[in-house]
């Protein structure tokens, strides 16, 4: 009679992002009821991995974005949980 060995090996990995910019602003969301920081809108889609240029949002439909500011900013805890999900 034959024993089969067996091995399983399981890889955990987790993903940090740091954020230094000294441009990241403090301010109210109305979404998440709470001071946040924020980033504009340029930051965040570069973190996103979207083009600069790229007028499409459709990857950042989550995002809370506030364009009634200049310039326009974007709470920085909705673009990380929209990164979270992909």
């Amino acid at each position: 009679m034959r024993v089969h060995k067996r091995t399983e090996i399981t890889i955990e990995t987790n993903e940090v992002l740091v954020v230094r910019r000294t441009k990241v602003y403090r301010g109210w969301c109305p979404h998440c009821a709470r001071k946040v920081d924020m980033v504009e809108l340029p930051e965040a889609r570069a973190m996103a991995g979207m083009s600069v240029e790229s007028v499409d949002l459709a990857g950042s439909a989550k995002w809370h974005l506030f364009e009634e500011q200049e310039p326009a900013l974007v709470c920085l805890e909705s673009v990380l949980r929209a990164m979270a999900k992909k």
